[in-house]
């Protein structure tokens, strides 16, 4: 990563701060809005066709009375925040979007049947349209974002308040513009002699803020200087930030729960309320039941698939079909991870006589312990790992309770050191058939965040988090993203 020398203006010329792009809420709402409206109708519209090619006598006029309820549905999108939607996490955008969509049909159920005219619509196409309604209304918004998010009238401008390391890491996060937000620039809170040439141009010293508002062309303004004291955040957020509409303060707290915390008042205090759902009763209770079924849906569906993987195994390569390693789960206990066997039988022996030839091929294992070649894995094998189709048994441990669909990865005995402080809270989890590590890369990523994906996912779990990873976790295999 290049630098540049970044060279703060006078006193005098903070007065003339560069004018910065024009916010573009409106044209993102105009979008969204769009988006939403064409895949409410387009799922309604289907839902029609479908009931028609059923029962083609079926009275279908009764129906299209609905169709203005759809506005309704935007209406209530709106109230929620999803317009213009910035800065959600995709798992809260479909928790609003499920939200709206449910209470909306429950009204329409409602009214309905106080009004005794329930019998005129049709319970299917009602049924139908609510359930494919909430993903699909998601999956379009974030359609729409690949397309569009790297145009110019995409994202709503901030500017950051702070240059230190914190800012950086916030920039960085924020500047591809996925969460609404795009930084125009930066206001430094020290001298800079050397600025990332990646990031967003310094605009100017901290108390040149003030002035960039008055076309009110920006509206976030984002606070990334943990280092400062409370009184001097305090006159920076009074004397600096009048302007701003949105003012967003980031305290220097990585790797705490940042899904569902909310502000409480205490007495004149302000207190951050850390939602731990998953170590709630009923939240654990409502996973187990949705591994369950759905794992059992799983076994009955793909059964023709695990016949005619381990017909494959079985015809090109001698030894068993499913292969047993011992890995930590919950609480610290062993038990036996299944997996189809994707390796030659002599696969200990393979590694070693390969290991000793090739010096380059020995560091990736002492680092990683993983080969990106490697040279035990059986030619169906390497099929099986590029999809992830080795890890279909694992069903099983989900169903007798070993496992969870969706959780951190099984650990392997060896590498329990490597988590440190993190293996207390890992072990406190089922480990998961998938997770946030498969779906962000899996072994394109270090070992170190891959702990952190671990760690966010169990600090931030909720019904919708693990739906997010579920849905993405097909985008994965399809794409075989980071598997070898």
């Amino acid at each position: 990563m290049g630098a540049k020398p970044a060279l703060l203006p006078s006193v005098t010329s903070e007065l003339r701060v560069p004018s910065l792009p024009s916010g573009n809420q409106w044209i993102m709402t105009l979008c969204t809005f769009s988006s939403d409206l064409l895949t409410l109708s387009l799922v309604f519209a289907l839902t029609l066709w479908v009931r028609h090619l059923v029962s083609p006598s079926y009275n279908l006029t009764s129906n299209l009375e609905m169709l203005p309820c759809l506005l309704l549905l935007l209406c209530a999108f709106g109230a929620k925040g999803l317009y213009p939607g910035v800065l959600l996490h995709s798992a809260e955008e479909m928790r609003r979007i499920f939200a709206c969509i449910s209470t909306v049909f429950l009204l329409l159920a409602a009214t309905t049947f106080i009004w005794h005219n329930a019998e005129t619509y049709s319970r299917s196409i009602f049924l139908v349209t609510w359930a494919a309604g909430a993903p699909l209304v998601w999956m379009s918004r974030n359609l729409l974002r690949r397309l569009i998010v790297d145009k110019t009238f995409w994202g709503i401008p901030a500017v950051v308040l702070g240059s230190g390391p914190s800012a950086q890491r916030v920039i960085r996060k924020l500047q591809d513009g996925a969460l609404g937000i795009k930084i125009a620039g930066v206001f430094s809170d020290d001298p800079v002699a050397q600025w990332p040439s990646d990031l967003p141009p310094l605009i100017g010293a901290l108390n040149a803020a003030r002035y960039i508002t008055s076309p009110r062309s920006v509206n976030y303004a984002i606070i990334a200087m943990p280092q400062r004291s409370h009184a001097e955040l305090r006159h920076v957020i009074q004397d600096y930030c009048q302007g701003f509409s949105h003012v967003l303060l980031v305290p220097d707290m990585p790797g705490l729960c940042s899904l569902g915390i909310s502000a409480r008042e205490l007495g004149g205090e302000v207190g951050f309320e850390l939602p731990q759902r998953l170590f709630h009763t009923s939240a654990a209770i409502s996973k187990r039941a949705t591994d369950l079924v759905l794992s059992l849906l799983a076994l009955v569906f793909l059964a023709p698939l695990f016949l005619a993987v381990a017909l494959a195994i079985r015809l090109t390569s001698p030894g068993p079909v499913f292969y047993k390693q011992d890995r930590y789960g919950r609480n610290g206990q062993l038990f036996g991870a299944l997996k189809f066997r994707t390796m030659a039988p002599n696969a200990e022996g393979i590694l070693a006589e390969h290991l000793a030839k090739d010096a380059s091929l020995r560091s990736e294992w002492e680092r990683d312990r993983k080969l990106k070649n490697d040279p035990r894995v059986t030619s169906i094998g390497k099929w099986l790992r590029r999809f992830s189709l080795d890890e279909l048994p694992q069903l099983i441990n989900v169903i007798t309770g070993q496992m969870s669909l969706v959780g951190p990865r099984p650990l392997p005995l060896r590498d329990r050191e490597k988590y440190g402080t993190g293996y207390t809270l890992y072990s406190r989890v089922r480990p998961g058939l998938t997770g946030l590590w498969q779906v962000s890369g899996r072994n394109n990523t270090t070992y170190e965040e891959r702990i952190a994906f671990d760690e966010y996912y169990v600090r931030n779990w909720s019904i919708w988090l693990d739906t997010y990873i579920l849905i993405r976790t097909i985008r994965a295999v399809i794409t075989a993203d980071g598997a070898y």
